[in-house]
């Protein structure tokens, strides 16, 4: 059944029409700003008034009079306010007992009401992660992942197809430099220690010695050259070490209940032909062109247009003088086939040790997975804002093979990154410049906080006061999540561990608390089956509780819209704030002696209760029982 926000919305439209209003103006309705006014208003007289040349209190009256002409479910009455605004009264006895209702369908059959409309046609493709595999994963690529996997799981909520996708860049420099660490400077692992961060010991110290010896920097491009041909040694060697550090990636991925339905191997677009093909679709048009002169002599570039053109003319580059393809040619035939426009196919298997992941591979498998990926509708890249131009590339280059659909289906989910508190700076011993309020991340310069050391520290610090070692995994798990959540896309996150990991206000632990205490209420109040009455009055807590939870459908569909986590974050802790107002300002249930308002409050804890459940596994939260 439709919220009351969507019925009064139709209403209005209605009540407009009759009026002569044009489809044109959009009808706002919102919750109104003082309860004596009423649940919900419109201002639709204010902004009639210029267009009808009426006084705003004119058209309200009449607005108002239609609206009472045409009874409308869960509303007894209709109000007028100065200077402008048309108020709905809601019948509390049929507008509870709708809410009560949709929550209850939500429990038994976890069917949430949205509009039809949200979800786009055909396969959404998500794209996310995408953690080079040359060191251990850290916060930055953790907040990619977190996005990506939300966004996902609202999507498939609101009833989207989803595929999500985890692109391995294993030729790209980062991996050589990892290889010529390894080869060239002889850093032998430490005893126990994992070796994705092995691996970024080995990076940092590879970075820094590119500075003083360049015929390191000299082996690093043999190495490059070496993974581009394949069929050799280092091309097995990097394979493997890329194999080792993706199995670390997805084993902390999967402490955060993140996961891929495909694995997409940059070194299967390249022996596949992918680019080869990419390439010549692109020279045959003309969308590429090659250098004659200057600085990118013997470079193909995509000319930008001059409203474009802001981009580093390096960004521009699909294929370098020395014949070696850039990130950005790859990422444009991979956007190809995520389309289904190249016409190439990977070959797939199962990924070792996981079969519900999927590969792609280039030599075709024994039993190989009869799975069809790619040819979406729609493609989100989850990328940080620093690759905006890139990606503008990538989307210019669909429009010079005139698939302008697709090109403007292609989305790049842009998202900043997280720098340091000087206190998470001083806690990990990093120096920070006098004056400055945060530093900036920095793999090569080990400047980093580590998923899994940072889930670890969460832990740590939450055993004390969990039930039990896996409640306080659960809870800081949790905790990290919404913490990389609440932001907005275009907010930097200055990351400080007392804040993240913070126990009150508007925290993760907070929300998982509110659960397990709407459960602990349900198993000390049992429900004894008889029918549930609504009071003929409701206390200002109760109703807005009951607002909160009505609210589910539409913070669902705002965030599958606008594509932003951070508005379901938002919901899920206004949430579990009315049910904190709730808790505190009515009577314990426990001990209501009056088994009609015992019922009714149970009902409306149960009703709180599943619908944050919903929420925080919709966020990829545990909804743990107790904690």
């Amino acid at each position: 059944m439709a919220d009351t926000r969507t019925l009064l919305i139709g209403a209005v439209r209605r009540a407009l029409d009759a009026l002569g209003v044009d489809q044109s103006f959009e009808v706002v309705v919102e919750r109104s700003a003082r309860p004596e006014f009423g649940d919900w208003s419109t201002p639709a007289p204010l902004g009639l008034a210029r267009v009808l040349r009426r006084a705003p209190a004119a058209i309200a009256a009449e607005l108002a009079a239609q609206l009472e002409a045409t009874p409308v479910p869960r509303v007894r009455a209709w109000t007028v306010t100065p200077p402008g605004y048309v108020n709905a009264h809601l019948d509390d006895h049929t507008w509870s007992e709708a809410v009560l209702a949709a929550a209850a369908d939500l429990e038994a059959s976890g069917t949430v009401d949205v509009p039809k409309e949200v979800a786009a046609e055909g396969k959404t493709l998500v794209e996310h992660t995408a953690t080079n595999p040359n060191k251990a994963a850290h916060i930055g690529h953790l907040r990619n992942a977190c996005i990506g996997d939300t966004v996902a799981r609202v999507l498939r909520r609101t009833g989207h197809t989803v595929e999500v996708n985890n692109y391995i860049d294993d030729t790209g420099v980062q991996v050589a430099d990892v290889v010529v660490g390894i080869r060239e400077l002889g850093i032998e692992p430490m005893p126990d220690e994992p070796f994705d961060q092995y691996c970024s010991r080995v990076y940092i110290a590879v970075s820094a010695r590119y500075e003083t010896d360049a015929a390191l920097l000299e082996r690093r491009r043999d190495v490059l050259r070496e993974i581009e041909e394949g069929g050799n040694d280092t091309a097995v060697f990097v394979k493997d070490v890329a194999r080792r550090i993706v199995n670390a990636h997805l084993a902390t991925m999967r402490r955060f209940d993140i996961a891929y339905d495909l694995l997409t191997w940059e070194s299967d677009i390249i022996a596949l032909g992918f680019w080869r093909k990419a390439f010549d679709l692109l020279r045959e048009s003309g969308a590429i062109v090659l250098v004659e002169t200057g600085k990118l002599a013997g470079c193909w570039v995509m000319p930008a247009e001059a409203a474009d053109d802001d981009g580093d003319d390096d960004t521009k580059v699909l294929v370098k003088s020395d014949g070696i393809a850039t990130y950005t040619a790859k990422d444009i035939a991979y956007q190809l086939w995520k389309f289904g426009l190249l016409g190439r196919e990977f070959h797939y298997a199962r990924w070792e040790g996981d079969p519900t992941l999927i590969t792609t591979t280039s030599q075709p498998q024994p039993g190989e997975p009869q799975a069809r990926f790619g040819h979406a509708q729609r493609v989100i890249n989850v990328i940080d804002a620093r690759q905006a131009y890139p990606q503008r590339v990538v989307q210019r280059a669909l429009r010079r093979l005139h698939h302008e659909r697709e090109a403007d289906s292609s989305i790049h989910l842009s998202y900043e990154v997280v720098a340091l508190t000087p206190a998470a700076a001083a806690e990990l011993g990093v120096e920070i410049e006098e004056g400055r309020d945060s530093v900036a991340l920095s793999g090569r310069r080990g400047i980093e906080v580590r998923a899994d050391d940072l889930l670890d520290r969460a832990i740590a610090r939450l055993t004390a006061n969990a039930r039990d070692a896996a409640s306080a995994t659960l809870v800081a798990a949790g905790a990290v999540r919404y913490y990389l959540l609440k932001f907005s896309l275009n907010q930097i996150i200055a990351f400080d561990f007392d804040e993240a990991l913070r126990v009150t206000g508007d925290t993760g632990v907070y929300l998982q608390y509110a659960h397990a205490r709407g459960a602990g209420i349900l198993r000390k109040v049992g429900d004894d089956a008889a029918a549930v009455e609504i009071p003929v009055e409701l206390h200002p807590a109760e109703r807005e509780l009951l607002h909160s939870i009505e609210a589910y459908s539409r913070a669902l569909t705002e965030t599958a819209l606008a594509l932003s986590p951070s508005l379901l974050t938002t919901y899920a802790f206004r949430l579990a704030s009315a049910f904190s107002d709730f808790y505190e300002h009515t009577p314990a249930i426990v001990r209501e002696e009056d088994a009609r308002v015992r019922r009714f409050r149970r009902a409306l804890v149960a009703a709180t209760r599943t619908t944050l459940a919903d929420t925080l596994h919709t966020l990829g939260m545990a909804a743990p029982e107790r904690v």
